[in-house]
């Protein structure tokens, strides 16, 4: 008999006031602990394990089960979510790239999330259109007004050009130019010393071998945070090798059990195989609505976001 789940999504939990960054889309500190004693009194909070076992056995979850997850690897989840849960008795699962909690690099996804904080949307897509007209030869490009066309278009959470800005430097460039034009962006409107900035806003490797073995669950995001769908199939299997070796190092358990969270939500069928045979065990989506353990694929489970929850 399938059993309903809830899970739910968070990315940045921090005090908005204090920040340098205020207009970062954000999970303020106070609305979280609001939003936890929501779900307390509405839900019944489990663990990884606790869906694990209702996959593999007869076990059925909770009504109203909930399941809390945490996505990209921020320093707040350390700092923030992390002593919050552990005094209420609460598993989070978290999940860093690689390339943040063990080498601290600044991922792209994060420049453009900053730039979007301090810089008005249409003065940034400017400059994309600008890029784009001064590399079309070398790159074969399109025409700027072809990528709006194709691009520019709003979602729940973002206007039509916040859209195209993020989805130019995110993936729709050719790589080698959008991390130049991220990177001189970044320099130019929010800290020229990247080194820095990415210390300051990422979780290491201690702090998360620290949180899973203080009861949190820690599972894979990749390596270097990439839409999996948009790489090779041999990219995809050292997204995932990468991944794997990491969590073993931090003492996650990998081989009873390991979790995928898709970096945007993105994956494909060769990603999906290369989980199979990898030994995956559950998927996470960014599809929202609630899950249903026995019925969905355990590799395409959906999520609702934090704003689709009261606080």
């Amino acid at each position: 008999m399938p059993s309903s789940l809830t899970i739910v999504m968070y990315h940045y939990v921090r005090d908005l006031g204090a920040s340098r960054y205020p207009n970062i889309k954000a999970r303020r500190t106070s609305e979280f602990r609001s939003q936890l004693q929501h779900l307390c009194r509405n839900y019944v909070p489990v663990s990884m394990q606790q869906v694990i076992d209702c996959l593999r056995t007869d076990e059925i979850l909770p009504e109203n089960a909930v399941l809390l997850t945490f996505d990209d690897g921020y320093i707040d989840h350390y700092t923030t979510c992390f002593p919050i849960l552990h005094d209420l008795g609460i598993q989070g699962a978290f999940f860093p790239p690689v390339a943040t909690a063990k080498y601290g690099k600044l991922l792209d996804v994060n420049r453009v999330h900053f730039l979007l904080a301090v810089t008005e949307s249409h003065i940034l897509a400017d400059e994309i259109d600008a890029a784009v007209l001064n590399n079309s030869m070398n790159y074969e490009l399109k025409k700027p007004e072809e990528y709006r066309a194709e691009w520019a278009h709003s979602t729940r959470f973002d206007n039509a050009v916040t859209i195209y800005v993020k989805r130019m430097l995110q993936h729709v460039l050719p790589e080698k130019l959008r991390n130049l034009l991220t990177r001189t962006l970044f320099a130019r409107y929010v800290s020229n010393d990247e080194a820095a900035f990415a210390s300051e806003l990422y979780a290491t490797a201690e702090q998360f071998k620290l949180m899973q073995s203080s009861g949190m669950y820690v599972g894979s995001h990749g390596d270097s945070h990439y839409w999996l769908n948009a790489i090779s199939e041999e990219a995809q299997r050292r997204e995932i090798d990468n991944s794997l070796a990491f969590l073993r190092e931090i003492g996650s358990p990998v081989d009873d059990f390991w979790v995928m969270c898709y970096p945007y939500g993105a994956y494909n069928d060769s990603l999906l195989n290369t989980l199979r045979k990898s030994g995956c065990t559950i998927g996470l989506t960014v599809e929202s609505k609630v899950a249903r353990i026995g019925e969905n694929d355990p590799l395409l489970l959906p999520r609702l976001d934090t704003n689709d929850i009261p606080w």
